[in-house]
């Protein structure tokens, strides 16, 4: 059975590559480095990250974009697993690690910050109007909080995305990472949500004060996203529409 350092690898290169793809290139490299998916320790992988695997990666796309690709992997890993540190010593003009978003308590994200937020359903697109790669579905259970968290990294992988958040259907805020202040965005997601309860939408996006803003409902809960300028807003739309539920 592949442990949980090798899982954690080929769940984030699924997101720039399919799954097959991520399984084979990581299962290639480590056979290669003499290694197996259920025994590699973080440490081996911080090893095979920084070189081996970034190598095979620069095959399949831009180099910059490999090595932003793998050293924000890097730093997720060196988070859960500190004795394992990163080996990528230059950091990104815009880094995004883990260690880098900050945790908001639940109740310091009620305020709205926006001004009084009225919104309707003709505020938002509904449509995919960029993104058209192939994309795969990624299955969380919600009602645990380590998966949560495995969702609100996936999303920050995302290049723009400035904050995470995970609530209930109601828009409750439950958890949150954020680069930014994200103080101001309770008042968004309650609004939202009520769009959600009255009309059946399955994805929402909206701009608002220079950010963009998307929702999808996912069972009882919902996730938001809200992103800069930079993002490549048909793509998130496409990631959120991957997104499941485990009942």
């Amino acid at each position: 059975m592949t442990n949980a350092v090798y899982a954690m690898t080929v769940q984030a290169l699924s997101g720039v590559v399919s799954e097959r793809a991520a399984e084979t290139m990581v299962r290639t490299v480590l056979r290669d480095q003499q290694l197996t998916p259920e025994s590699v320790t973080a440490q081996d992988m911080q090893r095979v990250l920084s070189g081996p695997l970034l190598a095979r990666l620069q095959s399949v796309m831009p180099r910059e974009r490999a090595q932003m690709e793998l050293r924000q992997l890097s730093m997720s890993m060196a988070a859960r697993y500190p004795k394992a540190p990163t080996l990528f010593l230059e950091p990104a003009p815009e880094d995004r690690s883990a260690a880098a978003w900050a945790t908001h308590a639940d109740d310091s994200l009620t305020a709205t910050g926006w001004g009084d937020v009225d919104l309707g359903a003709d505020d938002f697109e509904f449509d995919d109007p960029e993104y058209t790669a192939s994309a795969v579905k990624r299955h969380f259970r919600l009602d645990d909080p380590a998966e949560q968290e495995d969702l609100i990294q996936t999303l920050a992988r995302v290049v723009g995305v400035q904050s995470v958040l995970v609530c209930r259907a109601n828009g409750e805020v439950i958890k949150a990472r954020s680069l930014r202040d994200s103080t101001a965005l309770g008042g968004v997601v309650a609004a939202t949500a009520l769009l959600f309860q009255r009309r059946a939408l399955q994805l929402l996006s909206v701009d608002l004060d220079g950010r963009t803003v998307c929702m999808r409902p996912l069972g009882a809960y919902c996730v938001a996203v809200v992103a800069g300028p930079q993002v490549n807003v048909g793509r998130l739309l496409v990631d959120l529409q991957q997104l499941q539920v485990v009942a």
